[in-house]
């Protein structure tokens, strides 16, 4: 290295010639970050707001036709099957059955899953910038709520439930 040029962490360190710690989060970043271009989400318009909602009873029933799990005015999109809706409700909402802790729309499944990655994602440095995480979360969420994606049993059943997950 020739005596002119600085490490690249002194380089970071002199941008806008501020000390690091007076940056925010996306400029203290170890890295760039990655940018989030929109490609299925529009500015201004959340992906919930494309999708047309309605509220049913989430049922299922055993073998000997008696009910085993039941949820009254579950929020689902209205293009989502009756299976769909019950396999939601009954798996992958969380809270106590039969109590106001209990979520009752996907909306807040998606929300809870979504936005605690998105955090992950910021404390860790992975967006550019605030509005490049701001579009990972709604491109994401317009995969779920379109069913154009989704993640296996167990990050429905964990992610955004602990404070301090494992």
């Amino acid at each position: 290295m020739e005596a002119t040029q600085q490490p690249q962490n002194n380089v970071e360190h002199n941008i806008k010639g501020q000390d690091p710690s007076q940056r925010t989060k996306y400029e203290n970043a170890p890295s760039k970050g990655i940018t989030i271009d929109r490609y299925f989400t529009q500015e201004g318009q959340h992906p919930y707001d494309e999708v047309e909602w309605e509220r049913r009873v989430a049922s299922i029933v055993g073998q000997d036709g008696k009910p085993v799990f039941e949820q009254k005015d579950v929020e689902i999109p209205k293009k989502w099957s009756q299976t769909a809706t019950n396999i939601v409700a009954q798996k992958y909402f969380h809270g106590p059955s039969a109590t106001h802790a209990r979520e009752e729309s996907i909306r807040q499944v998606f929300d809870r899953v979504v936005d605690t990655i998105r955090m992950w994602g910021e404390k860790q440095g992975y967006f550019k910038s605030e509005t490049d995480a701001k579009t990972f979360g709604l491109e994401l969420k317009h995969l779920l709520v379109n069913r154009k994606g989704s993640f296996n049993s167990p990050v429905w059943f964990n992610v955004g439930i602990d404070e301090h997950p494992q």
